[in-house]
């Protein structure tokens, strides 16, 4: 009775042991069913000579050709990586006289620079999940072509293939060969999704990088830190004068961001934005009042001020990380400021500025938090300004 007992408990153990092992196995790559999503660039011609420019593009199509025959990966359009190439090209020499011979009119070649890293992270932006991009340079009439496949989530170098062909009609084949040879690998080493991998890397995707909006609306509030930044006395002074740096309350504000207005203009970079602000300061303090001629008003006289402000700026991206981003800010507007005492109006007008500033911000697909430092220079007159600096805590809406 125990050796049969003993014989079900092994096979009960070993069948056991199987279903473990078969389920902690990963699936099948032959059973993947989700393509992935391909972006092919220009390739970058090393040669020097403007007669292989055209290459360029033909060997990228080739590729694309190749790698879409396959049937295991969704080509994206190829006219995204052609605009994500930069194309250097000289300008072309003035004609004269003097310059109008067959040699001085040769064309100088165009050279299409991808970058590793630029390239992979516009793939990724773009929504590819590989990007492939090369290069080719010609010596004593031989021609090297190699290109790779870069993973575009995790960066890495999946596949890389080279080809050594002659510079005539030769190439051709060559360039079928490493057609070839780049689609076999990248169907070997990059195989297609099945769904519940698929969607996991769409998830993680989402959290990786910020979603585009044209619009989003911030709602500031912070401190703001109010000092003299130069006058004939020390002290600003209109009429009758106080120093501002004893001044203390509290900045809020609202700001409106547009990305699609910025693209229009040719100048502005990638992720550049235009934008308004709006912001009221109300202070308090106990300041010494002062004369234009220098005379002691009051000491210790409580006042309060307020201060509106409205700003044009434009922000240009200098870090990007995922989901977030800091902007450099510059721009200019007006301020109307009013000081009271005791109800009382010391004095009341408009001062002209310009403001410089950063804002650091964490992106959700509609809404975002971040925190800003504006320095606002308000000019009194000719020889009377001050400085204010404000630091903000704000909470934007994305649309």
């Amino acid at each position: 009775m125990s050796r049969v007992f003993g014989v079900v408990s092994r096979i009960v153990f070993c069948s056991y042991s199987i279903a473990l092992f078969a389920q902690g196995k990963p699936a099948s790559s032959d059973n993947g069913t989700i393509q992935r999503r391909v972006l092919v660039f220009d390739f970058e011609n090393e040669t020097g000579k403007v007669e292989f420019d055209y290459l360029s593009g033909s060997i990228a199509d080739a590729l694309a050709d190749a790698i879409k025959k396959t049937g295991k990966f969704r080509l994206m359009n190829r006219d995204d990586a052609r605009t994500n190439t930069v194309a250097d090209v000289p300008p072309a020499t003035a004609a004269t006289p003097q310059n109008t011979t067959a040699e001085s009119a040769k064309k100088e070649p165009m050279v299409i620079k991808v970058h590793r890293k630029d390239a992979i992270k516009r793939g990724h932006d773009s929504g590819a999940d590989v990007v492939v991009f090369g290069k080719f340079s010609e010596l004593n009439g031989v021609l090297l072509m190699s290109a790779q496949a870069y993973e575009a989530d995790t960066r890495l170098l999946k596949v890389s293939e080279d080809i050594l062909t002659r510079s005539d009609s030769e190439m051709f084949n060559g360039i079928n060969e490493l057609a070839k040879k780049i689609a076999e690998s990248m169907a070997r080493e990059l195989p297609m999704f099945d769904p519940v991998e698929a969607e996991l890397r769409r998830q993680k995707a989402l959290r990786s990088f910020s979603d585009e909006r044209d619009w989003e609306l911030q709602f500031l509030a912070g401190l703001p830190l109010m000092t003299p930044l130069y006058s004939s006395d020390g002290t600003l002074t209109y009429d009758k004068g106080f120093p501002v740096n004893k001044l203390s309350g509290y900045s809020f504000g609202l700001g409106f961001w547009n990305r699609a207005w910025a693209k229009k203009i040719f100048f502005m970079p990638k992720d550049a934005r235009l934008g308004v602000q709006a912001k009221a300061t109300l202070t308090t303090g106990n300041v010494d009042m002062i004369g234009a001629n220098a005379t002691s008003l009051a000491q210790g006289a409580p006042v309060a001020s307020q201060f509106y402000s409205a700003v044009a700026l434009m922000g240009f991206p200098y870090y990007q990380n995922g989901r977030f981003a800091a902007f450099a800010e510059i721009g200019g507007g007006a301020l109307y400021g009013i000081i009271s005492n005791n109800s009382t109006i010391i004095f009341a007008t408009t001062m002209p500025g310009a403001v410089v500033g950063t804002s650091v911000a964490y992106h959700w697909p509609y809404w975002s938090l971040g925190v800003s430092y504006r320095a606002q220079v308000w000019f009194l007159s000719s020889y009377n300004a001050f400085l204010q600096q404000d630091f903000l805590l704000f909470a934007g809406v994305r649309l």
